[in-house]
């Protein structure tokens, strides 16, 4: 089946009705996101992100959108290794929501909190793992920490995506083309995602580089900038 979005696969709104006995057991196995060489990074993560990985853009019709890199190769993660364990030291936040996430109305006004039901961690018995509704067909403690952190991905998001539309009015981003030498000796080129440009941003106008500082996003491009090193990290881990 094909991926409707990264990461998921066959998405489903939670109902009492087709989900009450389920369980879902999170943050063992990290195997649905061994295929992800990128994902979507929060403004709110950049400073944790940044330390280890690196932090750069993908272009979209709207403005930029930050994301972080996992792998030098497509569809390939240099975090998650053959058992499914995560080896990095940050796990960014769109990895850590799934397998939930809302899906909107055509209004964009209503959010339904939903699963994927392709998850490795789903057990539709409800033996291992945590419950989503308890036996009066209440919601668990589990399910309403899943539906606030989704929640708080949303806010977040809307933040990222200023941020992004921010980038692009300013005209701040070049394409990415970065070399990288593997641990076996074996030369790679990193392209397809953007970077901000050093030169355009010391050329901006000091009211706008005001504005820029003012709304912390100045902090965030730095991070960004500073990130860029930690490419030559990934290329050291062996797969």
């Amino acid at each position: 089946m094909a991926k409707q979005m990264l990461l998921y696969e066959s998405v489903v709104p939670i109902t009492l009705e087709r989900h009450k006995d389920w369980s879902v057991e999170k943050g063992k196995n990290f195997s649905y996101s061994a295929s992800t060489n990128a994902c979507p990074l929060m403004v709110s993560e950049f400073r944790a992100a940044a330390a280890t990985l690196p932090v750069v853009f993908n272009n979209a019709p709207d403005g930029a959108i930050p994301v972080v890199i996992m792998g030098l190769e497509p569809e390939k993660s240099r975090l998650v290794d053959a058992e499914g364990n995560w080896t990095g030291r940050y796990i960014p936040a769109f990895i850590r929501r799934y397998p939930f996430v809302f899906a909107t109305d055509e209004d964009r006004e209503k959010l339904t909190l939903c699963i994927d039901e392709e998850f490795v961690g789903i057990d539709r018995d409800g033996k291992t793992g945590d419950r989503l509704f308890d036996d009066e067909g209440n919601p668990t403690e589990a399910m309403n920490t899943a539906l606030e952190f989704t929640k708080n991905f949303e806010i977040e998001n809307r933040r990222t995506k200023a941020f992004g539309r921010l980038m692009a009015e300013h005209n701040l981003l070049d394409p990415m083309n970065a070399r990288v030498t593997e641990s076996n000796g074996e030369t790679r080129s990193i392209t397809g995602f953007s970077t901000v440009s050093r030169e355009r941003l010391k050329a901006l106008d000091a009211d706008v580089v005001k504005s820029i500082f003012d709304s912390d996003a100045l902090e965030l491009i730095y991070l960004h900038l500073m990130s860029m090193t930690n490419i030559e990290t990934l290329a050291e881990i062996e797969t």
